[in-house]
């Protein structure tokens, strides 16, 4: 299994560390406004920022509350101290949803200044043709459902998986979890980019709680506590990509299960040689 340290070089979106509540007292004078504090990881950028200024009128909208806004601590919320109360878990789904969007348009800012360039424009173009590939491919579609159904992972995907880019290329999702084939992640907030580099299975049941991986921020960010990726290598010894499963409740990953997506990856390199061949 590879070392959870993500890449120093990346700047990741901000979580939730941790909370500032209102004292009880707070709740019965009228002439002061509760505040809550959500205290962030690391400083929101600007894809962040605007991010969160699409989104929030939503939020305080839905959750009846009076403000909610960035400072140096993190986000100052305000609100009725009854609602503040039960907001934790709302808060961190707010943050983790406006960092998902602001990797989207990370992503989009991404592939539209490397399209200008020789090497961004020959990466798209190999993109394009392995997502087309691997949708033409019926027995991909039957393994990611097979994935799902074997594993209860709600959510399976095989990835596209170079030196600069991630890519699904093939998805089976009963979960919305709102990634489409021919969509982009970030390449540094995978996991699947740390198996790129040491071309092992990762698995884990319950990210919150493991040794390692409850202190991973890809299973925060994206919100799934249960996950497995097995690489996909053609004949040629060519590293393609990952067949990757992920929910958002714990789920038990035996070892049976793993040699099962051990030899669906197989199976899926051979299909991309046949139809692809060197």
């Amino acid at each position: 299994m590879s070392s959870v340290t993500p890449s120093s070089e990346y700047v990741w979106p901000p979580s939730v560390m941790g909370f500032d509540m209102p004292s009880p007292s707070m709740a019965g004078q009228r002439d002061v406004e509760p505040v809550m504090v959500a205290f962030l990881n690391t400083h929101p950028d600007h894809y962040w920022i605007e991010a969160f200024a699409s989104e929030v009128c939503d939020f305080k909208s839905q959750h009846e509350l009076v403000d909610v806004r960035i400072d140096a601590r993190g986000l100052v919320v305000k609100g009725p101290a009854s609602q503040l109360r039960g907001l934790t878990i709302h808060l961190r789904d707010f943050v983790h949803r406006v960092s998902r969007i602001s990797l989207q348009r990370r992503v989009i800012e991404r592939i539209n200044r490397n399209d200008d360039s020789v090497m961004g424009t020959s990466e798209n173009a190999s993109a394009v043709r392995d997502v087309d590939l691997v949708a033409r491919m019926p027995v991909v579609a039957t393994i990611l459902e097979s994935v799902s159904r074997e594993t209860g992972l709600r959510f399976a995907t095989v990835a596209r998986v170079s030196e600069t880019r991630w890519t699904a290329c093939a998805v089976y999702d009963t979960i919305n979890f709102g990634l489409r084939a021919g969509q982009d992640l970030i390449l540094e907030t995978t996991i699947c980019n740390e198996i790129r580099e040491h071309g092992h299975t990762v698995t884990f049941d319950h990210a919150s709680t493991h040794p390692l991986f409850s202190q991973h921020p890809t299973p925060a960010l994206y919100g799934f506590e249960s996950y497995i990726s097995v690489p996909i290598y053609r004949a040629s010894g060519i590293f393609f990509g990952t067949l990757c499963a992920v929910d958002p409740q714990p789920r038990h990953i035996d070892q049976e299960m793993v040699k099962v997506l051990e030899r669906y990856a197989l199976a899926i390199g051979d299909a991309i040689d046949a139809s692809f061949p060197e």
